[in-house]
């Protein structure tokens, strides 16, 4: 199953998702949202956050580096099929669109 999550802010989480591709979703949508030592007995888990203050271009192919990793590492039935950005002007932020193929 294809599954496109956004990252920026995370959807509300839920103990009992529906379905495990509702779960991987889920995971994933924390893994963006998330910085590496942010997260209590799991401090490698999250974004490598290198890429805050680097050029646009600099900054996406950190940002898809350290996506990359996490996803592989922290959710294995997930397959990344791409990783594009999405650029808000006014606010600057650079925010990551993650296409995945679940296997449940």
């Amino acid at each position: 199953m294809k599954k496109i999550i956004r990252g920026g802010d995370p959807p509300p989480l839920t103990l009992e998702p529906e379905s495990t591709a509702a779960e991987v979703a889920q995971n994933i949508q924390v893994l963006l949202s998330s910085c590496r030592y942010d997260i209590p007995l799991a401090r490698e888990m999250g974004l490598n956050t290198e890429y805050l203050h680097k050029p646009q271009p600099v900054a996406e192919t950190l940002m898809y580096q350290t996506i990359s990793d996490n996803i592989g590492e922290y959710e294995p039935r997930a397959e990344i099929l791409s990783i594009d950005f999405e650029e808000d002007a006014k606010s600057g932020l650079v925010i990551p669109i993650v296409e995945v193929e679940i296997s449940e």
